[in-house]
């Protein structure tokens, strides 16, 4: 027979409960209490506060930078849930909080709060909105210190009417990019914006924007950067002039994906620019290149980057050295290798670097401090103006840039250049120790190193590096053969070779590597095994796959400094 439990043991047993809970609540303050003595104990808790607020700082600078914080809260939100006394220090440290990156409201509400007056550091990597976000950030313009941000063509005039609305006393750097194919159909960037008061303007980059080039806004500068106008917004010589006149301590100057109009100007004194690190231009007429350098004065180690257009022959290239004040002889960076690309007949590269390695690249524009001249030259369309350019130019031009002592050479795609190629190379640089050679094929190889009429050329070379070269097409008889014997006569005569590297060539068996150690010392081959024609079923790509990719790729906004963008054709 079943039994009930009577009223009067539910309330007891209710009544034990409650007991327990709070007994279970004196254990858990009593844990928290000796918990925070502990915390206190150990080595971290024992420093002055002044130090804790120096590793705050650090820890919250390294979660910013490395990209490990998240996008809508801020970077230093984690120190303030380790206990109690580092979130009070945390929250009465207003710096830790002055850094802007979040698009939420709420977290944007509390970060000004808590930051306090100081100066604020505004930085968003991609767009976000202007409702949300935008227009609380920017209503704290005279606040911000650092504002860097993106924005998509909608939203840009009423970014610039906030712009215009308040000044921007301590404002030292304004970054403001539009994807690249967004081409502006903005008010321009004039002397209304920050309401012409931005006495601490430092540096200004501007992406897809029109610019107007009589603002006194942005004089003082010293870094200056604005890649892609719109034509009626592109400077003429004098304008151009004018505008870095205003900018005698400028130390960074970017143009690129604009034109300069040349207009005929003759200035009585050059405009100084004293303190010049680095010039990059990046889509002029080399004889409008000429005519800019000429007026032109800064100093012979600045770092330099063109891409110039409608070359008509060496005789242009001859005078842009001229102008920029450049002669083989003259004081500077000293020079230890050199980097020529061919990118088609008519258009090729050549850099110039203080290092003997360089970064692998084929863009004209390297992000490379140690190469302090990079040059691309487009020929002009018209080939009854300009004749395709004969490859042995490079050396023509390293004639005419330095006499300093080259020791690496890079080539890359200067395939079939020629006997005529290699001899003009052996004679301009006798001291060239490492030559890295891409996409040759091996006939470029016999003839750059083979013995003629006694004549040993590149006779300093000890280190050669084949990336992506053909060791069978294009050749008769036995190329691997023919070039061992080329490598066992240079040995023979005191001028062989003590490395060679192969990367990623083509047809060559592992036999013939084998042949290359028996005359080479140290031979580092990848065994790299050139992939089928046909690819299997698992390896291929699906056709809706692809045409999805494709239709990805048409629709997908480009940044001026996505990873994948193809900078050699900017």
């Amino acid at each position: 027979m079943s039994t009930l439990s009577s009223p009067m043991a539910d309330v007891t047993s209710g009544s034990a409960i409650t007991d327990i809970d709070e007994e279970l609540a004196v254990l858990a303050e009593s844990m928290r209490v000796l918990r925070s003595r502990r915390n206190r104990r150990i080595p971290i808790s024992r420093l002055p506060t002044e130090i804790l607020v120096m590793v705050f700082k650090h820890f919250e600078e390294e979660k910013r930078f490395d990209g490990s914080a998240s996008d809508n809260v801020p970077a230093c939100l984690a120190l303030t849930h380790v206990c109690k006394d580092w979130r009070t220090i945390a929250l009465q440290c207003p710096a830790l909080w002055t850094f802007i990156h979040s698009s939420s409201p709420r977290w944007l509400g509390i970060m000004f709060e808590r930051s306090q007056n100081l100066p604020l550091v505004v930085t968003y990597k991609s767009p976000v909105s202007l409702q949300d976000c935008l227009e609380l950030v920017l209503s704290h313009l005279p606040r911000i210190k650092v504002l860097r941000f993106r924005s998509l063509q909608p939203d840009c005039d009423r970014i610039i009417q906030l712009l215009s609305s308040q000044s921007a006393p301590l404002l030292e750097i304004f970054d403001f990019r539009k994807p690249l194919a967004m081409w502006p159909e903005t008010s321009p960037i004039s002397n209304t914006i920050f309401q012409g008061q931005a006495p601490r303007l430092r540096s200004v980059e501007l992406t897809s924007f029109d610019l107007s080039w009589s603002a006194h806004i942005f004089s003082g500068l010293q870094t200056l950067s604005v890649r892609g106008t719109n034509e009626k917004s592109f400077p003429t010589l004098p304008q151009l002039l004018s505008a870095l006149g205003r900018m005698p301590a400028l130390e960074h100057l970017t143009l690129e994906r604009l034109l300069i109009i040349p207009e005929e100007t003759k200035l009585l004194e050059k405009v100084p620019l004293a303190r010049l690190k680095t010039i990059t231009l990046g889509s002029p007429t080399i004889r409008t290149a000429i005519s800019l350098f000429a007026q032109l004065a800064f100093p012979v180690d600045a770092k330099i980057a063109l891409s110039l257009r409608d070359v008509q022959g060496l005789q242009d290239i001859s005078d842009l050295f001229s102008a920029m004040g450049m002669h083989p002889d003259g004081s500077g960076s000293i020079i230890r290798s050199m980097r020529a690309i061919r990118h088609t007949r008519r258009s090729f590269c050549v850099q110039f670097s203080t290092s003997t390695a360089m970064n692998p690249t084929d863009c004209w524009n390297p992000d490379d401090d140690d190469i302090r001249l990079s040059l691309q030259f487009m020929y002009h369309y018209n080939i009854n103006i300009s004749p395709d350019p004969d490859p042995s130019i490079i050396f023509d031009i390293r004639r005419m840039v330095t006499q300093d002592r080259i020791q690496t050479l890079y080539l890359s795609k200067f395939d079939f250049a020629g006997k005529d190629f290699w001899g003009a190379g052996s004679v301009c640089l006798p001291d060239l120790e490492v030559m890295h050679m891409k996409g040759i094929w091996v006939e470029d190889l016999i003839h750059a190193l083979e013995i003629t009429e006694g004549d040993i050329p590149y006779p300093s070379l000890r280190v050669l590096e084949l990336e992506d070269g053909c060791f069978l097409i294009g050749y008769e008889g036995d190329p691997e053969e023919t070039l061992r014997d080329v490598m066992k006569m240079r040995a023979e005569r005191g001028t062989g070779m003590h490395t060679l590297r192969l990367v990623e060539c083509k047809e060559l068996p592992a036999d013939r590597v084998q042949g290359f150690r028996e005359v080479i010392a140290t031979v580092d081959w990848d065994e790299f095994v050139e992939p089928d024609d046909d690819e299997d079923e698992v390896g291929s790509i699906d056709s809706e796959e692809m045409r999805l990719y494709n239709e990805a790729q048409e629709n997908r906004i480009w940044w001026f400094d996505d990873p994948d963008m193809d900078r050699s054709e900017i």
